[in-house]
């Protein structure tokens, strides 16, 4: 037995790994952590529906490059029939990026809104312009991703209108089926997906449609009233939806 003593203590330096070869097995944090928050970024990524203060519905689609537009802007969400809006009604830019369990999302207009992973899956939490972010939010609610042809479609569009003299006007489509422009006196509508179209029905009798596409310009096609799809259009005219920060 005393033998054995002895010569234990040698053994266990004979199994045991050398300590350089132990650092070489465990992964760089940095590494670990740039994955994480890449992982993070993939999740996140895409269109959201979340209300606001008042309890409105709005959409902000998270683009890759931490690009965010919303569809709506400082004054909430509009109704159908809206007499004439403002392009700064329909949408509000700013920059995402992750934090903690989720992601924040920082407006132009100084609000923020983070969706995170709740036991009960993601939330919304928004705070006010001067606000710290870590009181307590003035709003908590559900916040769910979009997904398919309607999340494609959603989202804040620049278009020139049917008549010539008119300058570019901001078009917004919701997902829960309103759209909203920048140049009628009602500027009201509605939406719906034909064909792998968008197709707006709009109160002052105008009727427009064109395919969404991610990048690149689009061919909007736009009948005035009393003429309809699949009629020939009024007007052909270029569109592009808006991802990044305007000139």
């Amino acid at each position: 037995m005393p033998y054995r003593l002895r010569h234990l203590p040698l053994l266990l330096l004979l199994a045991a790994p050398a300590p350089g070869a132990l650092r070489a097995a465990e992964p760089p944090a940095h590494r670990t952590f740039a994955a994480e928050e890449q992982q993070q970024r993939q999740r996140y990524t895409g269109v959201w529906a979340l209300v606001d203060n008042a309890n409105n519905l709005f959409n902000v689609r998270l683009s890759a490059d931490g690009q965010a537009i919303s569809t709506t802007g400082t004054n909430g969400v509009p109704v159908g029939g809206s007499s004439h809006l403002g392009a700064n009604q329909l949408y509000e830019q700013g920059r995402w990026a992750p934090w903690g369990n989720g992601v924040r999302i920082d407006y132009s207009d100084g609000w923020s809104d983070a969706i995170l992973t709740g036991p009960a899956g993601p939330e919304q939490w928004s705070w006010a312009p001067g606000a710290s972010r870590l009181d307590p939010p003035s709003n908590v609610g559900k916040a769910v991703q979009l997904s398919g042809a309607v999340a494609a479609a959603v989202g804040v569009y620049r278009i020139q209108p049917a008549q010539a003299d008119q300058p570019v006007t901001t078009v917004s489509l919701m997902s829960n089926g309103l759209a909203f422009n920048a140049i009628d006196a009602l500027a009201g509508g509605t939406w719906r997906l034909d064909n792998g179209e968008v197709e707006i029905t709009w109160s002052s009798g105008w009727l427009t449609r064109f395919e969404p596409k991610t990048q690149g310009p689009l061919q909007v096609r736009i009948w005035e009233p009393t003429r309809r799809h699949p009629s020939p259009p009024t007007a052909i005219r270029p569109g592009q939806r808006l991802e990044a920060p305007m000139p």
